[in-house]
């Protein structure tokens, strides 16, 4: 799409920079864990995401979230209430937004997300929306947003296509099920490199149910690229406060993602 560089640039001050993987950072969804280890610090993944994760035929480890945010945010409002964003230019439309969004992110960072995947990707997937209130729809926005991205447009394939709305509640409830979503018998995805594109990661419940089902179906990696993974500052754990600060103190850029930037820190660690 267009020039999503520039379409991006003035609504910098919607995203938050997400942490790369560290003491106190889950390795999963880059959130604060709730649990401590043996030995007193916190453990590599969180209590959320080993509760989502510990039912189902698979999942993946790689989840990367190009913002963090809130409740309280206008990209939360983008996001979950649907809402057109509001910027210096004036008010742009949603899925012009979150396509520039994928767009400019994944022309920055397409080798760190094929470096998770052990090469380029084969197959890209969007997760069906799956609602408690209406019924099930194959083409959730994501759809629409990726249809958009040209890199990522020709590996596009209805692949979630059959979501059953018996387990709308069981994800609504922020819990995974590996039967969620399925993929059609004619698909067998051998080998394939899958890149999984959602818009809001919470629990997980959603991303990990839909990984489960690639992984199922023969896929041999699938990576989950969301535009922001909601953290809850106000949460008990010892963590999430510090990392939503040091989020909103840090400008954030394009230019860094919280795969490459965990390298950049080990061979700078006085950027730390």
């Amino acid at each position: 799409m267009g020039d999503a560089e520039a379409f991006t640039r003035e609504f910098l001050p919607l995203f938050r920079s997400v942490p790369p993987t560290r003491p106190g950072v889950c390795r999963i969804c880059h959130s604060g864990p709730n649990n401590v280890g043996d030995t007193g610090g916190p453990w590599a993944t969180c209590a959320s995401c080993k509760r989502t994760t510990k039912n189902l035929y698979g999942h993946t480890q790689y989840v990367v979230p190009i913002s963090l945010t809130t409740t309280n945010t206008q990209l939360y409002d983008v996001l979950v209430r649907k809402r057109d964003p509001y910027g210096p230019g004036g008010r742009r439309k949603r899925t012009d937004f979150l396509a520039a969004t994928v767009s400019h992110f994944y022309h920055q960072h397409a080798h760190c997300l094929q470096g998770m995947a052990g090469g380029p990707f084969t197959l890209v997937a969007t997760i069906p929306s799956n609602n408690l209130d209406t019924p099930a729809k194959a083409f959730h926005i994501m759809w629409q947003v990726v249809e958009r991205v040209g890199a990522l447009a020709r590996l596009w394939r209805p692949l979630l296509l059959e979501a059953d709305t018996m387990f709308a509640p069981v994800l609504a409830d922020r819990r995974a099920h590996r039967d969620a979503f399925r993929i059609p018998r004619s698909d067998r995805l051998d080998n394939a490199r899958v890149l999984l594109v959602d818009d809001l990661f919470v629990s997980g419940a959603h991303v990990q149910s839909a990984a489960s089902a690639l992984i199922e179906a023969g896929a041999a990696a699938v990576v989950a690229l969301v535009i922001a993974r909601l953290i809850n500052p106000a949460s008990k754990d010892p963590y999430s406060a510090g990392i939503w600060k040091q989020a909103c103190e840090q400008p954030f850029s394009f230019d860094c993602c919280c795969i490459c930037d965990r390298y950049d820190r080990a061979e700078n660690p006085r950027n730390l």
